[in-house]
C-alpha cells in the first residue's frame, strides 16, 4: 500500500428533517450574510427553498439569491456568481442544490479571491483562499458535497476542468435523501453512475503483487471500494423499483459522498482517472451532455481497451462487484482470481465489462455517443482536450491511438 493524506472536514449532518438545521450551523462559523447559490425551480416545488431560507432567517443570517445554475456549469455562470458575491458582501456561499450547483458554489467562492478564475484554474496550482462553502444536498452522484474538488466548463475553448483546494471542502453539508424521493429516474440513474465510476477510477489501481500476497497490500481499500459498489448497485436497483424508498435513497446519498471524498483511493497511487479526463472533453465540447450519462458509455469502452493488459484486478472486479464465477469458497474473490491461469482471468475480466454493460442498459442509460449527435469529426478534438487535461493511463498507459479507439467504439 503505498504513503497517503487522508483529510475530510467535512461536518455532514445527515438525515430526515436535517434541512431546518442549516442557518444555525452556517451561524456557528461566524457567517451572517451568503450568497445563496441555486439551479433551477425544483427546491421551490419540493419545499427545500423554504426550509433553507426559513432556517437562514431563523438563524439571523442574511442572503442574496443567485438563480439558473446548469449542468456543467459554465466558466460564465461563475464569473457572474462572483461578481454577484464581491456586490453583495458576502461572507460565505451556501450552494443548494445537486453537484453542478454545489462546484459552482465552490467556484464563486474561490473566485471572490482571483483577479481571473480561469487563469488560475490552467496553472493547476491548489487554491489557498475562498469563501467559507456551506451546501444542502439535493441530488446525489458527483460526492463535491464532501471534497475539496470543483469543475467548471471554458464554453469557448470546449474545456472542462477541475480546480481543487481544501479551502472549498465544503464546512457543513446537510443530506436529507428524502428530498430526493422526487429525483427523475434518469438523474438518479446518472448520478449513480457517476457515483460508481469514482470508486472504480481508484479501485483499478489495484495491482497484483505475487502469488504468495495477492492483493493484500491493498485489501482493505479494494474491499471498501467493492463494499460501496455494490451498495450503489443494490440502491440503484431497488430505486428504480421504488423511488421513494427511503433506505436505497439513504444508501446512495451515503456511498455517493464517500466515493470521492478521498477514502476510496487511500493506498492506491491517486487512482487512474482516465475515463474523467475522456468524459471531460467529451462534454467540455458538448455540455448539454449529462456527465454520469457520458461515464456510462465511455467508461466500459476503457475497460474494454486495458482490462486485457492487467486483467487481475478486472477478473477481482468481476467475481466481487457482479458476482461472474463466484464460488461461495472464495474470500473477497481473491482465490479464484490468482488460481486462475492467464488466459482464464483475461476472459474472466471481460467477463465484467460485459455485466458492467449490462447493468448500465438494464437502468436505462445510453450506449453510445450519437446518442447526442457526436460524430467521428469530434473526435480528434477530444482526444487532444483528453489529453491536454491530464497524461492518460495510470494503470495501463494510453497513446493517442487508444484513446481515438475508446471514443470510436462507442459512437
Amino acid at each position: 500500500m503505498d504513503g497517503f493524506t487522508f483529510c475530510a472536514p467535512t461536518k455532514v449532518v445527515f438525515g430526515r428533517d436535517t434541512i431546518p438545521s442549516v442557518g444555525g450551523h452556517i451561524a456557528e462559523h461566524g457567517v451572517s450574510r451568503v450568497l445563496l447559490v441555486f439551479g433551477g425551480g425544483s427546491v421551490r416545488r419540493n419545499g427545500v427553498y423554504d426550509a433553507v431560507t426559513a432556517s437562514l432567517q431563523a438563524a439571523g443570517v442574511a442572503w442574496e439569491e443567485f438563480w439558473g445554475v446548469q449542468p456543467n456549469p459554465s466558466l460564465a455562470q461563475v464569473e457572474a456568481g462572483v461578481d454577484k458575491a464581491r456586490a453583495y458582501g458576502a461572507q460565505g456561499v451556501l450552494a443548494v442544490g445537486g453537484g453542478s450547483v454545489i462546484d459552482c458554489g465552490k467556484a464563486i467562492a474561490a473566485g471572490c479571491f482571483l483577479d481571473d478564475y480561469w487563469t488560475y484554474v490552467e496553472t493547476r496550482k491548489l487554491l489557498q483562499k475562498a469563501l467559507p462553502v456551506f451546501t444542502v444536498l439535493t441530488l446525489s452522484g458527483t460526492g463535491t458535497e464532501m471534497n475539496e474538488k470543483a469543475v467548471i466548463t471554458n464554453e469557448p475553448e470546449a474545456k472542462k476542468w477541475s480546480v481543487s483546494g481544501l479551502c472549498i471542502c465544503p464546512r457543513v453539508t446537510i443530506i436529507d435523501p428524502q428530498v430526493q424521493a422526487d429525483v427523475p429516474w434518469h438523474l438518479t440513474m446518472t448520478g449513480g453512475i457517476d457515483a460508481m465510476t469514482h470508486v472504480m477510477e481508484n479501485y483499478f489501481r489495484g495491482r497484483l503483487a505475487d502469488a504468495a500476497t495477492g492483493f493484500f497490500h491493498e485489501e482493505t481499500t479494494l474491499q471498501l471500494n467493492e463494499g460501496l459498489l455494490r451498495g450503489i448497485v443494490q440502491s440503484l436497483n431497488v430505486l428504480q423499483r421504488d423511488p421513494a424508498h427511503y433506505g436505497a435513497r439513504a444508501s446512495l446519498a451515503w456511498a455517493a459522498c464517500w466515493g470521492l471524498n478521498g477514502l476510496t483511493v487511500a493506498g492506491l497511487s491517486g487512482g487512474d482517472w482516465t475515463s474523467h479526463a475522456l468524459e471531460h472533453a467529451l462534454s467540455g465540447r458538448y455540455p448539454h451532455i449529462p456527465h454520469g450519462a457520458g461515464l456510462a458509455v465511455l467508461f466500459p469502452s476503457w475497460m474494454e481497451e486495458v482490462c486485457d493488459v492487467a486483467p487481475a484486478v478486472f477478473a477481482r472486479f468481476a467475481r466481487t462487484v457482479w458476482g461472474v464465477g463466484q464460488s461461495g469458497g472464495e474470500a473477497a474473490g481473491v482465490a479464484g482470481a490468482m488460481d486462475a491461469d492467464p488466459q482464464a482471468m483475461r476472459a474472466l475480466a471481460r467477463e465484467g465489462v460485459a455485466a458492467t454493460r449490462r447493468a448500465f442498459a438494464a437502468w436505462g442509460a445510453p450506449a453510445d455517443l450519437s446518442h447526442w449527435g457526436v460524430t467521428a469529426e469530434d473526435v480528434p478534438e477530444m482526444v487532444r482536450n483528453a489529453f491536454g487535461y491530464r497524461a492518460l493511463g495510470r494503470l495501463v498507459p494510453l497513446n493517442e491511438e487508444q484513446v481515438t479507439r475508446i471514443f470510436m467504439r462507442v459512437l
